[in-house]
């Protein structure tokens, strides 16, 4: 619905964060939405232009999830996280997403997003 999209782009902007490695070269930025569904449902959390699908991969996969998978929407080319809670399964699990964007302007730069998602799952 709107108001729960609108209240997780609320919480996103308020969760980023950024940061430099001492090289210089690559620059991380971090963000931590929270989402909450019911156990019977399915999250589809549209993460939006990411980064590059291809180097787009889940790096802390959610431990209670029948479903936790990235997909490409091939309307919007947006990644989307879509995770189903295992059956029965009240409480929060956490999903870690990460990009490289590629190059920018130089081999050696490559910034890097991660997303934290907390997902709240309740009966």
């Amino acid at each position: 619905t709107i108001t729960k999209f609108l209240l997780i782009c609320a919480v996103v902007l308020a969760g980023v964060s950024c940061s430099n490695d001492d090289d210089g070269k690559s620059t991380t930025l971090i963000f931590t939405p929270i989402a909450e569904i019911s156990n019977s449902n399915t999250l589809t959390y549209d993460i939006g232009v990411f980064g590059d699908p291809e180097l787009t991969t889940i790096i802390y996969q959610a431990e209670n999830a029948r479903i936790s998978e990235l997909r490409e929407n091939p309307e919007t080319g947006n990644i989307e996280y879509v995770y189903q809670a295992n059956e029965g399964f009240i409480g929060t699990d956490r999903v870690h997403i990460q990009t490289e964007t590629g190059p920018l302007g130089s081999p050696d730069s490559s910034p890097v997003m991660i997303a934290r998602i907390t997902i709240k799952v309740s009966e």
